[in-house]
């Protein structure tokens, strides 16, 4: 998943139903914006100003993003089931002509209590159960609350927390109307495609969106995070047809009446948004990384330009498993092209790819390449990994994010890194701006799918960004290695991470946590200095002006601790940096001697903080909030704030708005210049 656009004021007060995405979703055009991509095409630029006239095209019935509203909504809690889930089998057959999946789910649980007489499972209006039995076949009472979403058996009778239970629900469940527009489909359940009147040329495909919570509408399930278990998929269909699901592929059995059926199987616990199918007509590209098999599933008339875009996959892993300390622990990766979605969704093992971000020859690979490395980075965060709750979706988003960008600049060089997340700092801001405002945990929402904003996304690598400057890369790498070995097929909260990292750093941070993930807000640094030539002194002070909001019901921090970096600048033009910590105070001065007068005195110059700078010392170009950095007073034009904050989108990149143009363009000309370029991920 990838950061989604920020409602803009424009359309804010409309009464408008809109969600987070998977990609490609509309994006409103804030009108003061300059967002126009340098290579669009005459006909793409048609189609972006189509744009303003589709923004208030319903996607999903959620609001997008929380406002500052005076009536909070409920707090959700942490749902926690009074069984445990232990393996999950799927048997599915699929009926084109009523897009229906019939199918059969065997459930394998444990109580966690004594007396146990009663299951609930979820299983949302698209399903009709049939029957419930037991293993030896015995038929069960069950009551199915289609409003309530709500499946509840009576078991036989009462089971311990030492019994094993298997039972076996027979049901059929309808395709979900798809939502979306544009830009394509977000599906909610299971979606179906297939040529009609108005679209000929249209594929034949099946395929599945579980995240949030939307796999209960095509098999029954505790569909919530918090549960994890082994799962296998048999799938029937004609044999024309490819079937890809999660694991490794038991078996692929011809049954000589123009069907085949297809076995897979995870082998280790997930959480049941990550179970996914997807049915179609495929070619597939082979490869492989350190022994581990990879398949990327596409359509035979596009396979050129696949094998091109999805060469450097390997790379990919090579890289994460190197950052992350952890070798890729599953039986395969694969990815699958699939139509009329709206980008990518990082499925346990396989990941669907939104067929019209593949590009064509003449195309640029930056935005298919950070689609693919932020969904591979998903498979340690996420899944190996996966947040408790969805409060804690910023330990799934903002790290898929973070090492998306950590590819990025090791793909590119240091140069694309701090430009895609300098990106981030203005998506983050104009959010901010706009009246987007919360602690990246909150309890505080109406449905999980708000929490997938600016703030997951966006705060969410940039923290951890801040984080790495704070321990040291060394620290770093062992306190990411540490959490995902220590926490692997588990589920984790953002104290487990802090804690992996205080014991890989040796430092104490609760203090970080606390102002940057659990409070809401960012420092607004005043500062200014002075020097003394008959002391050669230099003094740097350092107010912090931001104002608490007292109408929030949200918590926030009053003042702000943080390292700091500061550049000095010769008149000789030589560069001093010194590190000084800022502590949570209305004002603090430093001092430093110096021989003569600074030419000149940057605060933080590589914006490693999230922050505002007012005063002489600010980096010499601000724009909402963000301080541009390194070769930033050499190449001005090449920052357009609006493309930053709107551009970067939620599974996964518009093709019309292209984030990587400006970082590309920004990159090569500081490179031009000679600009030293410092590998960071090294």
């Amino acid at each position: 998943m990838k950061p989604l656009p920020v409602e803009p004021a424009s359309v804010r007060d409309y009464k408008v139903v809109t969600t987070k995405v998977w990609c490609c979703h509309l994006i409103p055009l804030p009108k003061e914006s300059n967002m126009f991509p340098a290579r669009m095409t005459a006909c793409s630029l048609a189609s972006f100003l189509l744009l303003g006239l589709v923004t208030l095209w319903p996607l999903r019935p959620v609001a997008m993003a929380q406002r500052a509203d005076p009536e909070a909504p409920p707090a959700q809690w942490t749902r926690i089931s009074d069984f445990d889930t232990q393996h999950l089998a799927l048997d599915l057959r699929f009926d084109w002509p009523t897009e229906t999946v019939h199918g059969t789910a065997r459930l394998t649980f444990k109580p966690v209590r004594s007396d146990f007489r009663r299951l609930t499972l979820d299983a949302g209006q698209p399903m009709t159960v049939l029957e419930v039995a037991t293993e030896s076949g015995a038929k069960l009472d069950f009551q199915h609350d289609k409003a309530a979403e709500k499946l509840t058996i009576s078991l036989d009778r009462g089971y311990g927390r030492s019994d094993t239970v298997t039972l076996v629900i027979t049901y059929q469940a309808r395709a979900t109307p798809p939502t979306g527009g544009l830009f394509g489909v977000f599906g909610t359940g299971l979606t179906f495609l297939r040529p009609t009147s108005t679209a000929s040329k249209r594929r034949y495909q099946i395929w599945s969106q579980g995240e949030t919570e939307y796999n209960r509408n095509w098999f029954p399930c505790f569909d919530f995070p918090s549960d994890k278990f082994t799962s296998e998929v048999r799938a029937t269909v004609e044999t024309p047809y490819t079937v890809i699901s999660n694991g490794r592929l038991v078996s692929d059995t011809d049954n000589g009446d123009g069907t085949h059926t297809v076995h897979w199987r995870m082998e280790q616990p997930h959480a049941s948004y990550l179970l996914s199918i997807a049915i179609g007509q495929y070619r597939v590209i082979t490869n492989e990384y350190d022994g581990i098999p990879m398949q990327s599933y596409v359509y035979p008339d596009r396979y050129a330009d696949a094998r091109r875009a999805f060469a450097n996959l390997p790379r990919m892993m090579a890289f994460l498993s190197t950052e992350t300390g952890i070798r890729y622990p599953y039986a395969k990766y694969a990815q699958t092209m699939i139509a009329e979605f709206g980008g990518g969704m990082e499925n346990i093992t396989t990941t669907h790819l939104a067929d019209n971000l593949l590009p064509r020859a003449h195309e640029e690979l930056d935005n298919i390449e950070a689609l693919q490395a932020h969904e591979l980075a998903h498979q340690w965060f996420g899944n190996l990994v996966t947040c408790r709750d969805w409060s804690e979706i910023w330990l799934s988003e903002g790290f898929a994010t973070y090492f998306e960008a950590l590819y990025m600049g090791e793909r590119f060089g240091t140069a694309r890194l701090r430009a895609i997340l300098a990106e981030h700092h203005a998506t983050y801001h104009q959010a901010w701006n706009e009246g987007l405002r919360r602690p990246m945990v909150t309890r505080q929402f109406a449905h999980p799918d708000q929490l997938f904003d600016a703030y997951a996304y966006s705060r969410g690598a940039l923290v951890l960004d801040m984080l790495r400057f704070v321990v040291g890369d060394e620290a770093w790498r062992e306190g990411i290695r540490h959490y995902l070995q220590r926490h692997q097929f588990q589920n984790v909260e953002t104290g487990d991470f802090r804690r992996a990292m205080e014991e890989a750093s040796g430092m104490g941070l609760d203090w970080f946590f606390d102002q940057w993930v659990y409070r809401m807000g960012h420092p607004v640094f005043e500062v200014t200095h002075r020097y003394d030539a008959d002391r050669r002194q230099l003094t740097v002070k350092v107010c912090q002006v931001q104002k608490l909001e007292p109408a929030s019901r949200h918590v926030q921090t009053e003042y702000f601790r943080t390292p700091v970096e500061v550049e000095i600048v010769s008149a000789q033009g030589r560069r001093q940096t010194v590190r000084w910590f800022v502590e949570a105070q209305a004002e603090q001065e430093f001092s430093l001697l110096l021989d003569a007068a600074p030419r000149a005195v940057r605060f933080d110059p590589q914006h490693r903080l999230i922050r505002e700078v007012v005063g002489e010392t600010a980096p010499l170009r601000e724009v909402a909030g963000v301080g541009w950095w390194g070769c930033q007073h050499r190449h001005q034009h090449w920052y357009q704030p609006g493309l930053s904050a709107t551009a970067v989108t939620h599974r996964r990149c518009n093709p019309l708005l292209s984030r990587v143009v400006f970082s590309h363009r920004h990159s090569q000309h500081c490179e031009d210049e000679g600009h030293e370029r410092n590998d960071f991920t090294r």
